[in-house]
């Protein structure tokens, strides 16, 4: 998938690690740099929710932030925007600007949902006889996608011109 910053450290070193610090989802890296063996997701209050082992069912304990707790992370997807879509086509990418030449970004294996934050016109793509030079931004990609592989019509419905 794309690579976009996702995560923001809160820490890297467990006698950083405080509480006070986490927030609800954020996650906690136990071991060390050459092996973190345990993940666990900070609930709030002083609470995470983990499986200590393999197999054990999914329980709910203090968090623990000494000893081995390496570390925490805040997953940070950023706010969700633009209109739901489906893709067509199989192994088509994703561009980094408005253009077939244009660096590949993501391709993908089959039909897909999408969101298209905002449209333009650019350089024109004809595929199995169809014609358009309108470019779709996805946000959750970070590229362009030619609306020509976008399910509906040329122009996207309720989609704005990119700015």
């Amino acid at each position: 998938m794309a690579s976009h910053p996702a995560t923001a450290p809160l820490t890297g070193r467990s006698d950083d690690v405080n509480a006070g610090a986490c927030t609800p989802g954020d996650l906690l890296a136990y071991g060390d740099s050459a092996d973190l063996h345990h993940i666990a997701i900070y609930l709030g209050a002083g609470e995470s929710a983990e499986a200590r082992q393999s197999g054990p069912h999914l329980m709910v304990s203090h968090v623990r932030l000494r000893g081995d707790c390496f570390g925490a992370v805040r997953v940070n997807t950023g706010a969700v925007s633009g209109h739901v879509f489906q893709t067509w086509g199989t192994g088509v990418w994703t561009k980094t600007a408005p253009s077939v030449g244009a660096t590949r970004v993501y391709s993908f294996p089959d039909a897909t949902s999408i969101r298209g934050e905002c449209q333009k016109h650019a350089e024109t793509v004809t595929a199995d006889g169809y014609t358009n030079d309108a470019w779709a931004y996805l946000p959750g990609y970070k590229a362009r996608m030619n609306n020509i592989y976008i399910q509906g019509p040329a122009r996207l419905d309720g989609v704005p011109t990119c700015t």
